[in-house]
């Protein structure tokens, strides 16, 4: 019966299909609307063969298994959190401002004189910490990630100098930015 139903079915889609092009819409909904009106009640009636229940596969965890879930445990974000990422590096140097970074290496004076008379004050300004932060170490910039000038932005506030910020990042470089692990003020 389900397989005359089917062919039924087809057939009236084929015959709606065509007349949808030659009849007005009106027409045709009207004609597919009395189908389905004839055909549910024929396919609601039709017997319909009992599935047993599905049952879920299981298996038991073999000694593999278990070391797998111990190691993804164990390389979780939060068991992470207190070691520095594989191939990172550490830099020591000056943390200052992006904004007056900037400023400083467009004045092609002495960029360490520079640093050790940058201020706190000049740092926390909105103006100036909205861009980030760097850190002038060996000679060369590192600028800090989005989220490395926000832990630097804390380290900068809780310090107790006035200037000469020295900090220690432990890191890694991505996309020329340096994306910290930690960011410590050294005394």
């Amino acid at each position: 019966m389900f397989s005359s139903i089917c062919s039924a079915v087809q057939s009236v889609i084929l015959q709606l299909a065509i007349t949808w092009i030659m009849l007005p819409k009106q027409i045709t909904v009207s004609l597919l609307a009395l189908f389905l009106l004839t055909a549910l009640p024929a396919l609601a009636s039709e017997p319909t063969a009992t599935k047993a229940p599905v049952k879920p596969i299981t298996k038991p965890i073999s000694k593999v298994d278990k070391t797998a879930k111990a190691t993804s445990a164990a390389s979780s974000p939060a068991a992470k959190s207190s070691a520095a990422p594989e191939g990172s590096q550490t830099w020591t140097g000056y943390l200052v401002d992006r904004s007056c970074a900037a400023a400083i290496k467009g004045d092609n004076k002495d960029a360490m004189k520079s640093v050790k008379e940058h201020t706190k004050a000049c740092s926390l300004e909105p103006s100036c910490c909205e861009a980030g932060f760097s850190v002038y170490s060996q000679g060369q910039w590192l600028d800090l990630d989005n989220a490395s000038s926000a832990i630097a932005k804390k380290v900068m506030k809780a310090s107790a100098r006035d200037k000469a910020h020295v900090v220690k990042v432990v890191g890694i470089i991505k996309r020329g930015e340096v994306r910290a692990s930690s960011i410590a003020e050294v005394n």
